[in-house]
């Protein structure tokens, strides 16, 4: 039923971190890609803004061959804390009246959810681990996932950890450390850990499975973990600006948000069968790649 001649790909949020990466690389690959996005204009894309638009504004004429992936989110748990009606409205609401639009059609959904959605207390999260959001944006993303599984069939949740382009137009974890160690009195977590994907790896990981999966829910991210301090330090060696940086270990309880986040963020996937079909560089040649990036645009 789905194939490459004559399925559409929509990316609904085409213009985020990971659609704007996705949508090149579809594109490169010889997909009919269709990418929209709500603000941030890009060449080729789709002005849709799903919390007043309608799917029709797109195309008129979608049908059960086509395969949306909804990207489109706010993504700042900071801001997302302290503005969390706003982030109900967009990630929960509005994301729901889109799946259900999508649903009527019978195409495929796609649904980009985070490790967010779990705890941290569990050295490996995989796809069993039971979910149990500590931040609302965490929150979130478990509400359209319980949806989806309570309301529909013809659907997929692709969650993932902390991704990183090679732009300047994203926050990533890689920008933000490398910004926090140039400041005074950095603070980095010895006992907190995490993913790190490149966008590449993560786009071509999505069109393996696009045609292919049979999973309800799948991890997609680098299976090599790494810590906070692991990361601090690749900075430091790798930036010409290493000798301006420092920082201080300290606990994860010691550092301080404005509402609880998980100090492990360990995703990994059980999914074997798929895994062996997938690459993922490691986490420290995508650091050095975005360090050697950010140096070049300080």
């Amino acid at each position: 039923m789905y194939n490459k001649s004559d399925s559409r790909i929509v990316l609904i949020g085409g213009s985020g971190l990971i659609g704007s990466n996705l949508n090149s690389y579809l594109v490169k690959k010889g997909y009919k890609v269709i990418a929209t996005f709500s603000k941030n204009s890009n060449p080729g894309m789709v002005k849709f803004d799903f919390t007043k638009d309608n799917l029709e504004k797109i195309s008129k004429d979608f049908s059960e061959k086509d395969i949306f992936i909804i990207l489109s989110a706010y993504g700042n748990p900071s801001w997302i804390a302290e503005n969390k009606e706003k982030a109900y409205e967009l990630n929960v609401k509005h994301t729901i009246n889109l799946i259900d639009q999508i649903s009527k059609i019978g195409s495929k959904i796609y649904f980009m959810s985070s490790v967010e959605i779990f705890d941290g207390t569990s050295k490996n999260i995989v796809e069993s681990t039971k979910p149990n959001p500590l931040n609302y944006y965490g929150k979130t993303k478990f509400l359209v996932e319980e949806y989806l599984k309570k309301n529909c069939t013809n659907y997929h949740v692709i969650r993932t950890g902390w991704n990183v382009d090679i732009n300047s137009k994203s926050r990533c974890v890689v920008s933000l450390t490398y910004k926090t160690l140039l400041g005074n009195k950095a603070k980095m977590a010895k006992d907190n850990s995490f993913t790190i994907t490149h966008t590449d790896d993560l786009s071509a990981s999505i069109e393996k499975i696009l045609f292919k999966l049979d999973k309800k829910i799948l991890h997609l991210c680098s299976p090599e973990v790494i810590s906070r301090i692991k990361l601090a330090d690749t900075i430091i060696k790798n930036s010409k600006n290493g000798n301006k940086m420092k920082y201080e270990q300290v606990l994860f309880s010691e550092i301080k948000y404005n509402e609880p986040r998980a100090k492990i963020n360990n995703l990994q996937s059980e999914n074997m069968e798929f895994n062996k079909y997938l690459f993922f560089r490691s986490p420290l040649e995508t650091i050095r790649e975005k360090v050697k990036y950010l140096d070049k645009i300080s």
